[in-house]
């Protein structure tokens, strides 16, 4: 093999070599979507939105003298899929949160707390997240 052969075959691997890198990245930046149930606020008609944001949130004092039942825990997420999407929010993640409470038939919510926003994770593949849980409750 000559030197001239040597180098297309160099340039050749080196090409393909860029190509593999130029497509793993691609991939990385555009994500494959969140590995969490959520809901995109801005696609709900605005009468599911309305309804979202009828659900209240309680206090404990609030709640003294009231008789209620806890549904379940509900898990709102709001998650930065792709880079180019809009950073996660608490508003977002309460807005989840009250969404799957209202979907178990809930008519408030309690003893909400929301974590610091995350950097990447792996788990939600969220380029950043934030969790907020509460109580479901329905008042008898």
């Amino acid at each position: 093999m000559d030197k001239f052969e040597e180098e297309y075959e160099q340039d050749t691997a080196r090409n393909n070599m860029y190509r593999a890198m130029l497509l793993v990245s691609f991939v990385l930046l555009s994500g494959c979507g969140a590995m969490v149930p959520t809901v995109s606020m801005e696609k709900m008609p605005i009468d599911q939105r309305r309804a979202v944001n009828d659900v209240e949130i309680y206090n404990q004092s609030q709640l003294a003298g009231k008789e209620y039942k806890i549904l379940m825990i509900v898990e709102g997420i709001s998650c930065k899929n792709k880079i180019w999407d809009h950073a996660a929010t608490k508003t977002d993640a309460i807005f989840q949160a009250k969404h799957w409470a209202r979907e178990a038939g809930a008519d408030a919510v309690t003893s909400i707390q929301c974590d610091h926003p995350r950097g990447t994770t792996t788990t939600y593949n969220c380029w950043e997240s934030i969790t907020c849980t509460a109580e479901a409750i329905k008042f008898k």
